[in-house]
């Protein structure tokens, strides 16, 4: 079984691009739009990259089984599989578990992949943790009840935007991580750590700010589909669901660099 890479962005004249935004001082939108388009070769096998179709899919049955009779059989029926008395970890460790087994059977594993699980398993942490008693509940109904909070169209909007947000996030930082840190120094464009840090901060606001559109687009496909297809959503519109909101969250990000560079 193969790992599939991203691509090696440096020896493009679009990645020369971003490395002359990052020496002149470039507003951090501009040099993310300026990643994505160098970036947009790689990413071209998204949709048939079955990790990532996973971590949405699986986002969207553990909304669906939010408001199922039994929430721990659904999980189960598609991978998620928990103890009565499941804590945070378990949760997390499930979801792992399930991305790997789904993408171990294509026989493909990639570096999507791998930025994928994580925003979903971090995503989820984020939603439950507020509503649990530390990472391990003092009886079974807390993760229950926690999960079940998930299944309203507004927390599906927010475990979405925090997803996509992860997502976007993690990616534009793979491929500029290493080009970042060889502009630290006397007379590069980061004096010092500190404002290199700065620098990474404000990528992090920039995803953040994008991915509200995707918030409000993905609670209402949330509410439709749900309907439409009689409280459960398919694979199929869970994988059309995928390509739209990537499309959102990116023309997002290119749309904020045109704003800031205004």
């Amino acid at each position: 079984m193969g790992h599939v890479r991203l691509g090696v962005l440096p020896r493009t004249k679009a990645w020369k691009e971003v490395v002359g935004l990052i020496a002149a001082g470039a507003d951090v939108s501009q040099v993310a739009n300026a990643t994505i388009a160098a970036a947009e070769k790689a990413f071209s096998f998204v949709m048939d990259d079955k990790g990532y179709t996973e971590a949405v899919w699986l986002m969207t049955q553990l909304a669906i089984a939010a408001k199922k009779d039994d929430l721990y059989a659904h999980l189960r029926s598609v991978g998620i599989s928990l103890p009565d008395d499941a804590t945070l970890p378990d949760v997390t460790a499930s979801l792992t578990e399930a991305l790997d087994r789904a993408v171990d059977h294509s026989r493909r594993r990639s570096d999507l992949a791998e930025i994928a699980g994580r925003a979903l398993v971090g995503a989820v942490a984020d939603a439950l943790q507020p509503h649990l008693n530390g990472l391990f509940p003092n009886d079974k109904d807390t993760m229950r009840a926690a999960l079940s909070r998930l299944g309203t169209q507004k927390e599906f909007g927010e475990l979405s935007r925090s997803f996509f947000d992860r997502l976007a996030n993690q990616s534009l930082q793979y491929f500029l991580s290493k080009t970042l840190a060889t502009h630290v120094g006397d007379g590069m464009r980061f004096a010092t750590m500190n404002q290199k840090a700065l620098f990474d901060q404000a990528l992090d606001t920039h995803t953040r700010e994008a991915s509200v559109i995707v918030r409000e687009f993905s609670s209402q496909w949330f509410s439709k589909h749900r309907y439409e297809e009689g409280g459960d959503i398919s694979r199929k519109s869970s994988d059309g669901f995928a390509g739209f909101a990537l499309k959102k969250m990116k023309d997002e990000l290119k749309m904020g660099a045109r704003t800031g560079a205004n």
